[in-house]
């Protein structure tokens, strides 16, 4: 049974929706469940009701701490609390170190202890002695500026190097009651997979070995890693045996200084990796042949609230990769603005494998559809996956040169700025988030298709899980329209969880980056004409027209093919310089035709006259 949409289209509606669904309605979500995605679409104002939600969080003393975790640096430089930070609330900006600050020497240095998760000792021998110690805020971000704040903005990457990052923050604060806010779900796609090496190990045991701490510590430490070498399998799977022994910051120090003295580049710091691996899911641990140890460590959210703003994740994912059940109040909303058309061409060229030799008809079509737009005061955005930007510009601009067309110019979207001489159209790929910079454009046209592997596919459904538990996932094809579904190969696994979440993966993996790029012109809130190159259903949204090939979209806008054009531009001058009783034979040779050619076109004149 299909559940029924509730429709949010219109200036005076979405006012309404938005004002209806105000900080205290999803604070009131996160208080009745916990766990909370607000599925609402790029436009819809959920940057503006987050900040909103941070305010009134900390204000009405509904919680201690506010952790905002963002898929990008840019995203979190737009935060209101990041601008203008009010006087009167603590607020931390977690960054990346100034390697600016630390020159050149430092700079190596430190990306060197960085790069094999030294950062502790990096602190200690660069940052003691750095000359502008005083003006870095790096060194104690971590640790006593946290203390006591009651808003603190990161990146989501953090989680990917530290599975306890939240608890770490939530502990360093002082804080009890805690709001846990995602930006985008990146969070549930990124790869928690962790992997240690039996070198790794046996170099741990060694540094703790000659370390100066105490020997009955040492004798803990070094017991614990020998099991670890030593266990199959199936012992790795015990839920209770692998809890890593406590140690404090100093004999941690100590370790990590004396593995780096002996081994040097080869020696990394895998202490957290083996915290983590006591609290992983058991039944996903492994030994692989090598004698590598995998295991999977995603984020642990420490008992704390969780908000997830999204509109293009589905709920099972964030289960599986999360390990979170989520609240989706929002679940049978759709954003469109009004006036809108979202039209798709469900055909396999646009496809990358396809893409390059069928792009001169493909180029043609959106050249003629781009300029007709901007004769008609329109802006238009443009879209292609990465690898084929470059090939679009430099192709378009040739198509525009060749029909005489000066006025315009394709750049890339990373060097778009408005220019009062030409009218730029911008290309930009698949994969940017977070740009508000062509939220006025009238139309966006994808000329290309976004798609991703099987093993991709695969990988991000299993990559939490071991080897022996791994399916056969796939990627089937429907026709009429044309369609890409993720399922699983044998029958016998049709009811498990991988079942469940491979098509929502493949359908979030590829409709959800195509969504979240025409999203920069803000179609589910304003009048835009949207065009897509999907075999997948829409997202979010309904498509208004869907056509199989381009002959189908050209018939849609009244477009002629290039021969058609050329044909239509050769008859033109023929009967003009035939108007100037010029013999046949001198035509054919003006215009590099055949005398046949000429008479045809000359027969077609008498046929049609005016």
């Amino acid at each position: 049974m299909q559940t029924s949409k509730t429709l949010i289209s219109g200036a005076k509606r979405l006012a309404d929706f938005r004002k209806e669904n105000d900080a205290g309605v999803i604070l009131q979500h996160c208080h009745n469940h916990q766990h909370v995605v607000i599925r609402w679409q790029v436009g819809v104002g959920k940057s503006y009701n987050m900040d909103l939600v941070i305010e009134t969080a900390i204000r009405q003393d509904k919680y201690d701490l506010v952790l905002v975790m963002a898929p990008t640096r840019k995203i979190i430089d737009e935060r209101k609390f990041i601008q203008k930070p009010p006087k009167d609330i603590e607020v931390i900006n977690i960054r990346p170190r100034p390697a600016n600050l630390c020159g050149e020497e430092r700079n190596k240095a430190w990306q060197a202890y960085e790069a094999r998760n030294l950062g502790h000792l990096g602190k200690r021998h660069c940052c003691v002695l750095c000359p502008k110690r005083a003006e870095c805020f790096w060194p104690s971000q971590y640790g006593k500026d946290l203390q006591n704040k009651q808003v603190a903005f990161a990146t989501q990457a953090h989680l990917e190097h530290n599975p306890y990052f939240i608890t770490h923050v939530k502990q360093q604060a002082k804080a009890e009651r805690v709001l846990v806010i995602f930006d985008e779900a990146n969070v549930s796609l990124a790869n928690y997979s962790r992997t240690l090496s039996p070198t790794s190990i046996q170099q741990l045991i060694e540094a703790t070995d000659q370390s100066d701490i105490s020997q009955k510590r040492k004798a803990t430490l070094e017991h614990y890693l020998n099991c670890l070498l030593s266990a199959p399998s199936e012992d790795l799977q015990d839920t209770s045996a692998w809890h890593f022994p406590r140690i404090d910051a100093n004999e941690m120090t100590q370790i990590l200084t004396v593995g780096d003295a002996i081994f040097g580049e080869s020696f990394h710091n895998i202490i957290y990796d083996l915290q983590a691996f006591g609290y992983s899911m058991a039944e996903s641990r492994e030994k692989l042949p090598n004698g590598d140890i995998h295991f999977p460590a995603p984020p642990f959210t420490s008992d704390s609230d969780v908000l997830l703003y999204s509109g293009t994740t589905h709920l099972s994912i964030l289960k599986m990769r999360l390990g979170i059940d989520f609240y989706s109040p929002y679940e049978t909303y759709e954003f469109k603005g009004e006036s809108s058309t979202w039209l798709n061409i469900a055909s396999a060229i646009g496809a990358s494998s396809n893409f390059i030799k069928n792009a001169s008809q493909i180029l043609d079509v959106f050249t003629q559809l781009t300029t007709k737009r901007i004769q008609e005061g329109k802006r238009v955005l443009l879209v292609s996956k990465k690898a084929h930007v470059d090939y679009c510009v430099k192709t378009m601009n040739q198509l525009l040169v060749e029909q005489g067309i000066n006025s315009v110019r394709i750049i890339h979207g990373e060097h778009y700025t408005e220019s009062p001489n030409v009218t730029l159209v911008p290309v930009i790929h698949y994969g940017v988030i977070g740009t508000n910079q062509y939220e006025g454009f009238d139309c966006c046209y994808c000329l290309n298709s976004y798609y991703v592997k099987q093993d991709t596919l695969s990988n991000s459904v299993q990559d939490l899980r071991s080897n022996s538990e791994q399916i056969n996932v796939a990627i089937t094809y429907s026709k009429k329209p044309r369609r890409r579904y993720g399922i699983v190969d044998d029958e016998q696994f049709r009811f498990t969880d991988v079942a469940e979440v491979a098509n929502p993966m493949l359908q979030t993996l590829e409709m959800g980056t195509v969504v979240q790029a025409v999203g920069r012109v803000r179609p589910f809130t304003q009048t835009r004409e949207i065009i897509t190159f999907q075999s997948n259903d829409a997202l979010a949204t309904t498509y208004d027209k869907e056509f199989s090939n381009l002959a189908e979209l050209r018939k849609h806008f009244g477009l002629a093919t290039k021969r058609k054009r050329s044909s239509n531009t050769t008859a033109d001058n023929v009967i003009a310089l035939s108007a100037k009783d010029l013999k046949q034979t001198e035509i054919a040779k003006l215009l590099g035709i055949s005398v046949r050619t000429v008479r045809r076109y000359q027969s077609k004149d008498v046929a049609c006259p005016n």
